[in-house]
């Protein structure tokens, strides 16, 4: 017998239309469902499981994306996500029943994807390297998107370091603004707001934007 994914895979690749429940979409007055070709369009990125937790968070977050900008119905989501996978990835989705379970919702199946490819070593590993950032000589925007890649990873920790920014020699344009906002609740977001002002204003632009944040 097939096993699920087979069974989704053949059903997407005709690329017939249907709905979510799987059945004939009328060809008069509703809008034609996604494929899984549609899906393809988009250009998904693969999948092999080795590729490490930074890259397994963005690939989830952009095959999401793929499926709902190809209006792809919810149901095959799973299915169409995991045709992306090879190697390792794709080994365990075959060999794991709990994810290549007929009908598992994409709830389920992100929760059991973090399970496997989010070790936590890994996610301890990030958790420091958050706690331990500063901005240094680099821009507020370069220490932003920074902050906000680490972030995703320790979202205990934001309250904390939510606003609150350190310089590894002189002055920041993060601690000026924190010390001028004089706002113990502000937001991350109003500090760096109030950050690239001072960084214009204060002359606390870096001469070198690439050199590395830490």
């Amino acid at each position: 017998m097939e096993n699920s994914h087979q069974l989704a895979m053949a059903a997407v690749e005709r690329g017939a239309p249907t709905t979510a429940e799987g059945a004939p979409a009328q060809q008069q007055g509703q809008r034609r469902p996604g494929t899984h070709l549609d899906f393809r369009k988009m250009g998904p990125r693969d999948f092999r499981g080795t590729e490490g937790i930074l890259y397994a968070d963005d690939w989830l977050e952009d095959v999401q994306r793929c499926l709902e900008l190809a209006e792809v119905p919810r149901a095959l989501w799973v299915a169409s996500a995991a045709s992306q996978f090879f190697d390792i990835a794709l080994t365990w989705y075959r060999t794991d029943p709990r994810a290549s379970v007929r009908g598992i919702s994409w709830e389920d199946f992100r929760k059991l994807f973090k399970e496997k490819f989010y070790p936590d070593v890994a996610l301890t590993a990030l958790e420091g390297q958050f706690v331990s950032l500063v901005q240094g000589s680099s821009s507020v925007d370069e220490y932003a998107a920074e902050f906000f890649r680490l972030s995703r990873f320790a979202p205990s920790l934001i309250q904390d370091e939510g606003c609150k920014a350190r310089s590894s020699g002189g002055v920041s344009s993060m601690q000026c603004a924190t010390r001028t906002s004089g706002r113990r609740d502000a937001t991350f977001e109003q500090i760096l707001m109030e950050a690239q002002i001072a960084e214009e204003d204060f002359g606390l632009k870096p001469k070198r934007s690439s050199d590395a944040l830490g």
